[in-house]
């Protein structure tokens, strides 16, 4: 299914939602607005804002990326208690078509558009980027979504995961992590449990209340502003990045990434100087034993600021290239 131009474009995540419009094929997104997602009750209210600003351009269709799994029918945030009903959508705004997608299907399209030589779109924080082989694409924020972007012939294939889900755990005699404690506080962990926003906040007041320090961190930018200082925070910033790299490396051999890992999300772009360092690389590397095929993978951090809203342009410039799952209505 085509969308009719102008389209508007959308990232929803569980903390903001991010609104464009793009006015003509081949052409750039317009300005972009950011919301934050608790300020409206769902995502028709969310685009009634938008779109009825005095100097918008009025859509004729949307391509809406969501963080939740896409189904049949109603899709929801997995962090946020918005429901996406694609029809309704359209019916609320007069639209001809609507499309959604999960959020790491533009994020991973986006990758074949970054500059790999802009330290501004990418920092590496490995070996330099190729493009050869499938790209893998993990982003800790809110949660943690993961997409992986695979070479078919001539088109590139989009396979969204839920890799942020599956169980988490210890796999070293002693790695000093108050594993027990998490446990107890959480239930079953999974990946995204501790490899998020949330999950740092987490892992810094276990640890904190393993050592008997003062637990005084709320949220994610307290935990990061307090690594500067305080050996706690510092500590849990250094063991979310190799845990992280531990996971990014266990997916690298699970996708066969060749072509590289891009970590995207609101955490990876502040910690840029920790994720060069040996707690994630080793992490990342120590795969045995695949060790040396490891240490050649190219690593990025995705530092563009509104990645996904390219990558939905880069899906419309170039639809017949791309494959992905999606949930599309028509008037």
């Amino acid at each position: 299914m085509t969308l009719p131009h102008p389209v508007l474009l959308a990232d929803i995540g569980g903390t903001y939602a991010r609104f464009s419009v793009l006015p003509e094929p081949g052409g750039r997104p317009g300005p972009i607005r950011k919301v934050p997602t608790a300020g409206f009750p769902g995502p028709v209210d969310a685009i009634r804002a938008y779109v009825d600003r005095q100097d918008a351009v009025r859509p004729r269709s949307a391509f809406l990326a969501v963080a939740g799994r896409i189904t049949p029918g109603i899709t929801r945030l997995t962090n946020a208690p918005w429901r996406f009903d694609p029809g309704g959508i359209g019916e609320a705004f007069g639209l001809e078509a609507v499309r959604l997608v999960n959020d790491y299907v533009p994020l991973a399209a986006a990758v074949t558009v970054l500059d790999p030589d802009d330290p501004a779109e990418l920092a590496r924080i490995g070996p330099a980027v190729e493009g050869v082989g499938p790209r893998f694409v993990l982003g800790p924020g809110t949660g943690l979504g993961a997409a992986v972007l695979i070479p078919a012939g001539d088109r590139l294939l989009i396979q969204t995961t839920e890799a942020g889900h599956i169980g988490f755990g210890p796999c070293e005699p002693d790695d000093k992590m108050p594993w027990s404690a998490l446990m107890a506080a959480e239930g079953r962990l999974t990946a995204e449990t501790l490899l998020s926003g949330p999950g740092l906040v987490r892992l810094v007041r276990a640890l904190a209340a393993t050592r008997g320090a003062a637990v005084g961190w709320s949220s994610p930018p307290e935990v990061l502003e307090g690594a500067r200082s305080d050996p706690v925070a510092r500590d849990a910033v250094h063991q979310f990045a190799r845990l992280l790299g531990r996971f990014a490396g266990d997916m690298a051999l699970v996708f066969s990434a060749t072509g590289g890992v891009f970590l995207a999300g609101g955490i990876a772009p502040r910690i840029v100087d920790v994720l060069r360092g040996e707690p994630f690389s080793q992490a990342f590397e120590d795969k045995a034993p695949f060790r040396e095929a490891m240490l050649a993978l190219p690593r990025a951090v995705i530092l563009h600021p509104e990645p996904a809203i390219d990558g939905l342009a880069a899906l419309l410039a170039d639809e017949d290239r791309f494959l992905f799952p999606a949930q599309d209505w028509r008037a």
